[in-house]
């Protein structure tokens, strides 16, 4: 049955790996296998009695996921996904869901102009504008979260992370092409238990996460309550008004309910709650898009740039206020022949954020994302796990109320007659989806899956407007319409179009050994078309890819090493790209074609009782084949831009991590360090080398000692050598020169933690 309630992480023995035994792996890898390979235990309940006298300091553990809607074990998922447990985030430097990019293959993860940029293998997120939608579709305890803007919220309380890479088109509900990110929160437990966690670094940055869990009436009612305050100053100081910008300043609880009448039935209620308000994600100046910024840029008319990049002299500070709540439900009952999940979801929530335009002291000129949203979602699933087939089918419904806006203020000596521009609008969505998947196990070595999804989309767009010029309030920073609004039934352009498309998925896996699968998945992505709020232009269309993957997983000298190796082909038509229009409105167009190639492999490493290695390397060569558009800020380019990497996908990328651990007294001491490499990332289509950043590499160290009692702590440092890294961009047009501001990663930062268990 798919009862998910008692997930179990069993550990496998792990002995220490010899020359020759190396030597056999790679010829292994090359799939020349051993006529007489090992036999394994197929299943964690077979593992209880395999090697008893192993010390357990020697295990590597089988990790258990729901990326496949029922529980099994990461080895056995024919999909490329990154795992990470509890235990290995409080491990590595994981606050928030931007620090998940050095943890996974080719996962790109920035904050820029207010919103989550999250692309995965290249498909992400190229529309930095109000209102748009990502292509990594980010849920919570099974829940879709549809705006960008709230991508970004705290991590605390989490079980784990499912990084699904590729795209998403049958299980998965909304604009998936990309991947998926599952955050999975801790469940209430039946025993009372709890933990807080303290830290504090340079710049005062003080973290304090908490969690209380037990029962209220056995274990019938059980009860859990997290919370999590974060605060730090600013890595830069806006040295026109002394205040700290690129600070942090968040708050987030959690609150969850399980009610489990009988051994049937379980349901379980969170409610949660987000609020940042700080001056994260502020412009920098670094150059203009072309090799001389035009008599318009600020830079040309005195005004300086600070001597240090991370910090900023602006006249307008930068600011950064996502706030959201939301209540889940999700109810399991088992019936005699299969089990029925219903996953009940809404969120409330709104984001701002301001930023000066031109990135110096100039008066006047600034730029505002907004969105105030409401969202519901309903999942009816119905499946059996167990015996020759596995199978779920369900429905999903999604419905939106967006109202978004963006709204800038130019320099008046710049455009007298183009002094300000407004554009926003409500935006409506109602999606509905239909699914199904089978997994036959042909031979208990062969299983084969097929499945598909339709889905059916409506977007209604209200009081659309767009205007330039007229009057603004340099206190409240606001535009405001002095003449009539126009909306799109105006124009003769339609204001409601609908979308639908099936996507399939074919999948077939064989068992080399228990321990060893071969797996081959076809399958289709879609992303549903809509309208560039605002920007009063046709609606653009939905994306769609096809992805060709095959892969490797494998646990070698019993359970010493894991191995993931994917190898994949995308074609991706269609793509949605933002640029600003003559009206200085964000427009989306559909651009073209692309394809992606790439090579990924995964491994953790147990190399004795002391010692332990993980990581990944990565290639990824996701292009433009055909794709013809000028650059608004650069004429002169030609406007061919098929070849051009897309945004947010270097061509390499690779992380190894090392850890030592001995007995120390009455506890354990474990060492740590990390080291994260990327390949050039560029931040357009343009691959306009200013507009990018250079190839990086990134290292972060750490000190735990875990007592014998609840007390663990820990030293840290990350971005050791205190690397610059620009982690996102936004070009300025013709009125503020065509300048590049720049975001940038945290710099070298220190500290302690001190954690306690009761």
């Amino acid at each position: 049955m798919m009862n998910n309630r008692n997930l179990t992480v069993t550990p496998r023995v792990a002995n220490q790996i010899s020359a020759p035994s190396l030597i056999a792996l790679a010829i292994a890898s090359l799939g020349i296998c051993p006529a007489a390979a090992q036999t394994m235990p197929s299943s964690p309940a077979d593992v209880q009695h395999s090697s008893a006298d192993t010390p357990p300091a020697q295990l590597l553990s089988d990790i258990i996921v729901t990326a496949q809607r029922r529980s099994q074990r990461l080895q056995d998922i024919p999909l490329a996904v990154t795992a990470l447990s509890a235990d290995a985030l409080g491990r590595t430097p994981v606050s928030n869901v931007m620090d998940l990019q050095t943890m996974a293959p080719n996962v790109n993860i920035s904050l820029r102009s207010g919103a989550g940029v999250v692309s995965i293998r290249g498909i992400g997120y190229d529309v930095i504008t109000a209102g748009a939608d990502g292509s990594v579709a980010i849920h919570s305890d099974g829940v879709y979260q549809s705006r960008p803007a709230a991508a970004l919220s705290a991590l605390f309380d989490v079980d784990r992370i499912e990084i699904a890479r590729g795209p998403q088109g049958t299980l998965y509900g909304r604009n998936a092409t990309g991947g998926a990110v599952n955050l999975i929160s801790s469940r209430p437990t039946s025993e009372p238990e709890g933990y807080i966690n303290a830290s504090y670094g340079n710049y005062n940055a003080l973290s304090v996460e908490g969690a209380v869990s037990g029962p209220i009436a056995g274990d019938v009612l059980t009860a859990r309550i997290a919370a999590k305050v974060e605060e730090a100053d600013g890595f830069g100081t806006n040295i026109y008004n002394g205040k700290g910008i690129d600070d942090l300043k968040s708050r987030a609880v959690r609150g969850s309910l399980n009610f489990r009448p009988n051994s049937t039935v379980d349901l379980l209620l969170v409610g949660e709650y987000f609020k940042r308000d700080d001056s994260a994600g502020a412009f920098h100046i670094a150059g203009c898009v072309t090799a001389t910024c035009n008599a318009f840029a600020a830079t040309n008319r005195g005004y300086s740039l600070p001597a240090d990049p991370r910090d900023v002299d602006e006249d307008q500070q930068a600011g950064y206020r996502p706030e959201q709540s939301s209540v889940l439900l999700t109810a399991k009952v088992e019936l005699p022949f299969a089990d029925l999940t219903s996953i009940s979801g809404y969120r409330n929530g709104s984001s701002y954020f301001i930023a000066d335009l031109d990135g110096t002291a100039q008066p006047g000129a600034f730029i505002t994302r907004e969105e105030t949203y409401r969202t519901f979602s309903q999942e009816l699933q119905l499946g059996h796990s167990g015996g020759a087939v596995d199978w779920i089918v369900g429905g999903y419904y999604f419905h939106e109320k967006n109202y978004a806006r963006a709204n800038g203020h130019f320099p008046l000596f710049a455009a007298p007659t183009v002094s300000v521009f407004f554009q926003g609008g409500t935006q409506f969505t109602d999606a509905y989806a239909a699914f199904g998947e089978l997994s036959y196990h042909v031979t208990p070595t062969l299983t084969l899956t097929v499945g598909g999804r339709y889905s059916n989309e409506k977007r209604r767009l209200e009081n659309e407007f767009t205007f330039t010029n007229g009057p603004v309030n340099m206190v409240a920073r606001q535009a405001a319409p002095t003449a009539a609004i126009p909306c799109v039934t105006c124009q003769g352009l339609p204001d409601m179009v609908k979308f639908n498309a099936f996507t399939p998925k074919f999948s077939a896996q064989y068992k080399i050994d228990p321990r060893k699968m071969l797996y081959v998945t076809v399958q289709k992505g879609f992303k549903s078309g809509g309208f560039a709020i605002g920007a009063v232009t046709p609606a653009f269309a939905p994306e769609t890819i096809w992805s060709y993957e095959a892969g490797l997983k494998a646990d070698w000298f019993d359970r010493a090493l894991t191995t993931n190796i994917s190898a994949y082909h995308y074609d991706y038509k269609n793509l949605q790209v933002g640029r600003v229009g003559p009206s200085l409105a964000t427009v989306i167009d559909n651009a073209a074609t692309a394809k992606v190639d790439g090579v990924e492999v995964e491994f953790r490493l147990k190399a004795g009782e002391h010692l332990s290695f993980d990581g990944f390397g990565a290639y990824n060569h996701a292009r433009f084949t055909s794709y013809l558009a000028f650059n608004p800020n650069d004429p002169s380019q030609d406007p061919n831009q098929a070849g051009h990497l897309l945004s947010n996908a270097p061509k390499w990328t690779a992380r190894i991590g090392a850890e030592y651990g001995a007995d120390a007294g009455d506890g354990r001491v474990t060492i740590r360090g990390e080291i994260f490499t990327s390949s050039r990332v560029f931040f357009s289509p343009y691959n306009n080398l200013r507009n990018s950043q250079a190839a990086y590499t990134l290292g972060n160290m750490s000190l735990r000692y875990d007592g014998s009692g609840p007390w663990s702590a820990s030293i840290y440092v990350n971005n050791v050598t205190d690397r610059l890294v620009r982690a996102g961009s936004s070009v300025g047009n013709v009125f503020v020169g065509r300048v590049i501001t720049f975001s940038y990663l945290p710099p070298r930062v220190y500290g302690i933690k001190v954690g306690r268990k009761f």
